[in-house]
């Protein structure tokens, strides 16, 4: 599936790193175990975003991280 394709979320990172962010389609949470490639091209501070793949109904989706406070 091409990058333009796929849904965006946008979370904090401390969130991500704490598997307190859901899955858009079906709420399961996700973190840093499910990243299936990371991106340095979104600012602020690599990794910018992430690929997702659910570990419940196996959608893969984009993870963009908040700007640190």
């Amino acid at each position: 599936m091409a990058t333009a394709d796929k849904q965006r979320i946008r979370t904090d990172r401390a969130d991500f790193l704490a598997y307190r962010t859901l899955c858009p389609t079906c709420a399961a949470p996700v973190g840093p175990r499910f990243v299936t490639r990371e991106h340095l091209d979104i600012p602020p501070d690599p990794p910018y975003a992430a690929t997702v793949r659910c570990p419940k109904g196996g959608e893969t989706f984009e993870v963009l991280f908040l700007e640190a406070r």
